[in-house]
């Protein structure tokens, strides 16, 4: 299947202004699916729409539908995106933003603009993420971790004696883990806002990335060790390593994730390759090759049926995760340098991704 090129929107508008959230309870687990689904990412049948500071492609006549799409960001560039729970907001946290410009976008995914702006930011927003119920927006920064009330707009920061390179909320959105500069995954209780543990491993440098598995049972936390940089996954009834994933030689993991449908779990490093992972037994399923620069990030859709990855190679690639082919069933081009983060809408149907070259695209997932 030949790969799409979104249309282009410009969006100028921006971001971020908040008190103490009130995560809620536990999500709706998407049943699982048997075989996968045709994806459609050509073919749409495509006409421009013009809206206010934007111009979007769409299948005609049918709002409903996804769309392809590229927002556009002024400054800076893209390190996160995440949806909102039910869909309708798009949010990415930006690197590089020059002066007091605003660090946070949100975007209103049917119709492809700005929302009204938030408060500014003054310093990157390396990952940000929402809540289970959606009342509460995460995000990392240069001095702290900030919880954002979403519908007051009003904040509350969780002190980091070093910068966080990552977050995830528990699949309760009772807990929230944080992976750190200083080698240390830390969980918070979101309705005390209390620390509740410190993670630590021997020889870990720095935590790169956590992940929750889909029972809250385990997480993941991708790490860069004084020597090896593995994968460790913590039992968090006992706070202990439960298993060490071995690291690539001289590559460590940049991401990893874990399937919504049985014991699997994907990274990505440094080596240019995925791998699929048995997370109980701790051992490679496949090994997923393709891209031509670093792994950079990874997620699995809402169903599990599609595994995303992006890498510096430009490109994202969509894998059969039912089937773990070696081929992917798609390889979307259009970003012009390195892609920084992937997300799915929470229905499956959009897959987005930012990359350094300021832009947010859009891709129709069926």
């Amino acid at each position: 299947m030949d790969s799409v090129e979104p249309a282009e929107i410009n969006t100028s508008t921006t971001a971020a202004g908040g008190t103490q959230p009130q995560p809620g309870g536990p999500p709706v687990k998407p049943p699982a699916k048997v075989r996968r689904r045709t994806l459609l990412l050509a073919a749409l049948g495509a006409t421009a729409v013009a809206l206010p500071l934007a111009v979007i492609e769409s299948r005609a006549h049918d709002a409903a539908k996804p769309r392809k799409a590229t927002l556009t960001v002024p400054d800076g560039h893209a390190d996160s995106v995440a949806f909102s729970p039910d869909g309708k907001t798009l949010a990415a946290g930006l690197s590089g933003v020059q002066g007091t410009g605003s660090t946070l976008r949100l975007w209103d995914v049917a119709e492809g603009t700005a929302t009204t702006p938030w408060a500014d930011h003054v310093e990157d927003l390396t990952k940000v993420a929402f809540s289970p119920d959606g009342k509460t927006l995460a995000m990392t920064g240069a001095l702290a971790v900030y919880l954002w009330n979403v519908a007051d707009r009003t904040s509350i920061a969780l002190p980091q004696p070093q910068p966080a390179l990552d977050l995830a909320f528990a699949p309760d959105g009772r807990t929230l883990a944080t992976g750190g500069r200083d080698g240390v995954a830390r969980l918070w209780d979101l309705p005390t806002l209390a620390l509740t543990n410190a993670l630590t491993a021997p020889g870990t440098a720095a935590v790169n990335a956590v992940a929750f598995s889909p029972d809250g049972d385990t997480l993941a936390t991708g790490s860069t060790d004084l020597t090896e940089s593995p994968v460790r996954l913590w039992d968090l009834l006992t706070r202990t390593v439960d298993a060490t994933l071995e690291a690539p030689r001289r590559h460590g993991f940049t991401s990893v994730a874990f399937g919504r449908v049985g014991y699997i779990m994907a990274t990505g490093s440094a080596d240019n390759i995925v791998r699929v992972w048995d997370y109980v037994t701790g051992t490679v399923t496949a090994t997923l090759t393709g891209h031509t620069g670093a792994v950079t990030t990874v997620a699995f859709s809402p169903d599990g049926d599609t595994l995303a990855t992006g890498s510096a190679d430009r490109t994202v690639r969509l894998w059969d995760s039912s089937t773990l082919d070696l081929v992917p069933i798609d390889t979307l081009t259009g970003h012009t340098d390195k892609v920084t983060t992937v997300a799915f809408s929470p229905d499956g149907r959009t897959l987005a991704s930012g990359s350094l070259d300021r832009t947010v695209r859009l891709w129709p997932n069926r």
